[in-house]
């Protein structure tokens, strides 16, 4: 996957139906550099695009049942 851009991006997380600050929240990167990356000031990583674009082609009811899987395997005690 080569480099994309800011707009493009945008576009993806858009399409998620994933805002900018909630891009943050999930991935621990300050909204103001997700803003970066989405206006063009900074490269978009690729882990972020890669990330973005699965989050488009995963549906609200997969993300949850991930969510909870992975709860509850952290929750296990080992």
């Amino acid at each position: 996957m080569e480099s994309i851009s800011g707009s493009a991006f945008t576009a993806l997380l858009g399409q998620a139906d994933v805002s900018q600050a909630a891009f943050a929240r999930l991935t621990g990167v300050s909204p103001r550099q997700v803003n970066k990356w989405c206006r063009g000031r900074a490269a978009v990583p690729r882990w972020a695009a890669i990330l973005a674009l699965a989050l488009r082609e995963l549906s609200t009811e997969t993300l949850a049942i991930l969510h909870d899987e992975l709860t509850a395997a952290v929750a296990k005690p080992y």
